[in-house]
């Protein structure tokens, strides 16, 4: 199994996870720098801190193995899925950007739920 939604998927899936990482370093930049100013960081920032570098493995082990095994594909739609919804959060909270990660959560869960469904004639 390896066609172009195969191909497509992996690909931007590896982009999410290498942002998402690029993001994380962000975020530990910043909160080392309230920390070192005195500054409270709240606990929603400890938990995006851990969570991210996980979130962002677990997307690159999906893209990695979607094409030889099935469990990966399952994960990755869950990756999207907790994708969409994260940036969903984002959206309603000012954060319009992330309508663009939502187009692409949605995208790419497309693609790994149809790639193994034949083309219509």
């Amino acid at each position: 199994m390896g066609g172009w939604q195969v191909r497509t998927a992996r690909w931007v899936m590896a982009v999410q996870a290498v942002a998402s990482i690029g993001i994380w370093v962000v975020q530990r930049l910043t909160v080392l720098e309230r920390l070192d100013h005195g500054q409270a960081v709240p606990g929603s920032g400890w938990l995006v801190l851990g969570l991210n570098p996980v979130l962002a493995v677990l997307v690159a082990v999906a893209a990695a193995f979607l094409a030889r095994h099935a469990w990966a594909a399952a994960l990755g739609v869950a990756m999207e899925v907790n994708g969409a919804v994260s940036a969903l959060i984002s959206v309603l909270t000012g954060h319009y950007q992330a309508v663009v990660a939502i187009v692409l959560a949605v995208a790419v869960s497309t693609l790994i739920v149809r790639r193994r469904q034949p083309a219509v004639a």
